[in-house]
């Protein structure tokens, strides 16, 4: 169908927050180190501290549905991104690590909430789209979250504090905020008193397919540099692993909606897990430096459009809000994220970190099996997202 140049605009809005939410991201990732050098933080203080993100992304999984429904999309993406910059710009100045822990709270919570709420305003202009067009908002945030990490090592690198860095990326992103909030998209509101649905049928299926997908594609993250430490791989080709599974989950999602469009939901995610699983396996069975990347080429390419389509089918759930059903698929996968560190860990403790990318294949594989979830994602159908997407 032919678009006119507002929603244009309004595609261009919902990109801006996507890659201000991954920059955001990426930005405050770049500069741990010097935030736990700056405070003088032992390393299980540390991670004690992170929990802090992480307790703030599962209260928005719980209250985030409810507050989007409850005030629309466009207000809260507005304002909780608004909110995010502001909070970053504070976290430099956290004199104790309780403080940093609450900020970080703070800034999870509002980054989950934001997630919900830029979501819902992807599921909306795909509605007006009639055509596929999730995954390359989720592309975007991948490229948003690594130029926040390059550029965040770059100015590390020329001596720039954290303080200082927080606030210039705080105050930027603020005016972009709210400027690009002048072309969102306005969504019809539900005044119910419900923050949160718990995940049956259908959405326990997607939620089953976030966690499993979180834990196994995390695994990347977490363990790949630890994994290629001990064989021997240099610290700088070790760093490698994490920005090249987002270099290509960046180009897999960019051409996952084309190939959802030509294959349907189903088999993207079907065939891609499996590619995954397969990768991994390869990565453990030759147990080598290259081979691990091999692994990790394929996690990015194969599990590049699970998450986008969780949302995006998510959001297609007769009976509620988008943003409600989104939320519920949501809190599972972020679980799966808090969960997967602890259970690889645990298993490379009583094994090997080999063992646990073993573990982390498997379930690649389980991601696979649970594809079919997905089968009622058809975006020329008809469905409540759509009903309230004219601009203000």
């Amino acid at each position: 169908m032919p678009l006119d140049r507002r929603l244009f605009q309004s595609r261009v809005a919902i990109s801006a927050y996507f890659v201000l939410h991954g920059f955001s991201a990426g930005t405050w990732i770049s500069r741990i180190p010097a935030e736990q050098e700056r405070l003088g933080l032992s390393a299980a203080v540390l991670g004690v501290v992170l929990l802090g993100n992480m307790a703030g992304a599962l209260l928005a999984g719980l209250t985030g549905g409810g507050t989007v429904s409850r005030f629309g999309s466009r207000h809260v993406t507005r304002l909780a991104t608004m909110g995010g910059f502001l909070t970053l710009a504070l976290l430099g100045l956290s004199g104790s690590a309780a403080s940093l822990f609450l900020g970080l709270a703070l800034f999870g919570f509002l980054q989950g909430t934001l997630n919900l709420a830029m979501n819902t305003q992807a599921a909306a202009l795909e509605a007006r789209y009639e055509r596929p067009i999730f995954s390359s908002f989720h592309a975007l945030w991948s490229a948003g979250a690594l130029s926040g990490a390059l550029s965040g090592a770059g100015l590390a690198g020329v001596g720039l504090s954290p303080p200082l860095h927080f606030a210039l990326v705080g105050a930027l992103g603020i005016a972009a905020a709210a400027y690009a909030g002048n072309y969102l998209l306005a969504a019809s509101v539900s005044p119910g008193r419900r923050m949160f649905v718990w995940p049956r049928g259908s959405l326990l299926a997607l939620g089953l397919l976030g966690f499993c997908a979180a834990i196994s594609d995390g695994s990347i993250a977490s363990w790949s540099g630890v994994y290629l430490r001990s064989l021997g791989a240099p610290e700088s080709v070790a760093a490698l692993g994490f920005a090249v599974h987002q270099s290509v989950m960046f180009f897999g999602r960019w051409g996952g909606d084309f190939l959802v469009s030509r294959f349907g939901a189903v088999n993207v995610v079907r065939w891609g897990a499996l590619l995954g699983g397969l990768g991994l396996a390869f990565a453990v069975l030759t147990h080598t430096v290259w081979g691990i990347f091999v692994g990790i080429v394929c996690m990015g390419g194969g599990m590049a459009t699970v998450f986008p389509l969780m949302f995006a089918a998510s959001s297609r759930t007769a009976g509620l809000p988008p943003a409600l059903s989104m939320a519920s698929t949501a809190t599972m996968s972020t679980l799966g994220g808090l969960v997967g560190p602890v259970l690889l860990g645990a298993v490379a403790e009583v094994g090997t970190v080999r063992s646990s990318f073993a573990v982390a294949a498997l379930l690649a594989g389980a991601v696979s099996y649970l594809a079919p979830s997905l089968a009622h994602y058809q975006v020329a159908q008809t469905h409540p997202a759509r009903q309230a997407l004219d601009r203000d």
